[in-house]
C-alpha cells in the first residue's frame, strides 16, 4: 500500500536561515513561488527561496571574480 504525503528526500537540511520581509514583499514572493511551481508542476515556497538564494549568490559570487 502506497503512502501519501511529501516523498523523503535524500537531502537534509540542518541550517535555518530566518528573514524579515515587509507583508507586501511577503505576497510577491508568495505569488513568484506559487507561479513557479505552477510552472513546473512541483515545487513549495521553502524550495523556490532556497534555490533562489543559491542562484543569486552563484550571480554574485561570479560579478565579484570577474567571471561572466
Amino acid at each position: 500500500m502506497a503512502t501519501l504525503g511529501r516523498p523523503k528526500s535524500d537531502r537534509t537540511y540542518s541550517v535555518t536561515l530566518r528573514v524579515r520581509v515587509a507583508p507586501e514583499h511577503d505576497d510577491l514572493i508568495r505569488q513568484a513561488a506559487e507561479t513557479s511551481a505552477r510552472r513546473r508542476g512541483t515545487g513549495d515556497l521553502s524550495a523556490w527561496i532556497r534555490e533562489t538564494l543559491v542562484a543569486a549568490a552563484r550571480r554574485e559570487l561570479k560579478k565579484g571574480t570577474g567571471e561572466e
